[in-house]
């Protein structure tokens, strides 16, 4: 798959495009069916399944006071749309400046001039432009206009509430693990690279991979099972999201250090993918080596009985 930033240095041909437009934070089941019928569309017009996204969010640029974290880094979305069969992904940086374009100017610049999509895919809820002018029976007016179909797709629903990231969000602080895969298709994760620890975890026996989490939204503290992805392979572990108490008094900082089962190989500086499987116990503190030691086996024996039922 393609990516390219931006639309002002490289004009791309693309035969008969067919474009989705969103930021997808999450990528969850809404975004998925939305991707897909864009997909389909694409294979039945012998065309180009295209992912237009923002970065960074917009509420982050025109909101900058509000905390909205984000559920998938835009490595991660990148990513996920090549598995959805996305032949192409364009990132917008979003700005104030581009904020302020009207509807018209993003349809004519963004997509008349620059792509020339046979069609377009939305979510129902889609409105775009300055102060969000531009409306679905807007656009598709403008469609009509410029020779590309307009499509919207409808919402998915789990029970009686429909699929969003805000929901998502809270559904991670909580720590709903099998309710966070409902809505996103998937088990959740995380994705860093890893960086050099203080070597305690290898001399208690259980090495650790120690990553800076792109993401911004993390799981409670706890043990958790989890399936690790490196360089396109999975293996199975086991990680700790906390504050380590038991060597830091009063730590702010969350940790999040991975134990790969029957692994050995130097990762240090590659980007890894933590998949959060289940929870096995809260984060507590140790009064000596032996006790920790101890739990970490048991944690272990736990994860692996945990990971082999799947």
């Amino acid at each position: 798959m393609k990516v390219i930033y931006g639309t002002g240095k490289t004009r791309k041909y693309f035969k008969n495009p067919v474009v989705t437009i969103g930021v997808f934070d999450g990528l969850h089941m809404g975004h998925q069916k939305l991707i897909r019928a864009a997909v389909r569309k694409a294979k039945r017009i012998n065309g180009t399944a295209i992912v237009m996204t923002f970065a960074p969010h917009p509420v982050q640029v025109l909101h900058p006071n509000k905390y909205l974290p984000f559920i998938v880094s835009l490595a991660q979305r990148v990513e996920l749309f090549e598995r959805l069969g996305v032949h192409a992904c364009i990132v917008i940086r979003f700005t104030k400046r581009f904020s302020r374009l009207t509807a018209s100017q993003f349809v004519k610049k963004y997509l008349a001039d620059y792509l020339r999509p046979k069609a377009v895919f939305v979510g129902e809820d889609f409105q775009f432009g300055k102060d969000r002018q531009g409306t679905l029976d807007y656009f598709k007016k403008e469609g009509a206009r410029y020779g590309m179909e307009v499509h919207t797709v409808s919402s998915v629903k789990v029970g009686k509430r429909k699929i969003g990231s805000s929901r998502i969000r809270r559904l991670i602080t909580k720590g709903r693990l099998s309710v966070i895969k409902r809505h996103l298709g998937r088990d959740l994760s995380i994705a860093g690279k890893v960086m050099k620890g203080d070597g305690r975890g290898r001399t208690l026996g259980f090495p650790t991979a120690n990553i800076s989490p792109e993401n911004e939204i993390i799981l409670p503290t706890g043990v958790y099972a989890v399936h690790v992805l490196i360089g396109g392979k999975h293996s199975k572990g086991m990680a700790n999201i906390g504050h380590r108490p038991s060597f830091k008094k009063n730590n702010s900082d969350i940790n999040i250090e991975t134990h790969i089962f029957d692994f050995s190989k130097n990762i240090y500086g590659k980007e890894i993918t933590v998949e959060f499987i289940k929870k096995i116990r809260n984060e507590k503190m140790f009064q000596s080596a032996a006790r920790m030691i101890a739990q970490l086996k048991r944690d272990e024996a736990r994860s692996r009985a945990i990971l082999k039922s799947l």
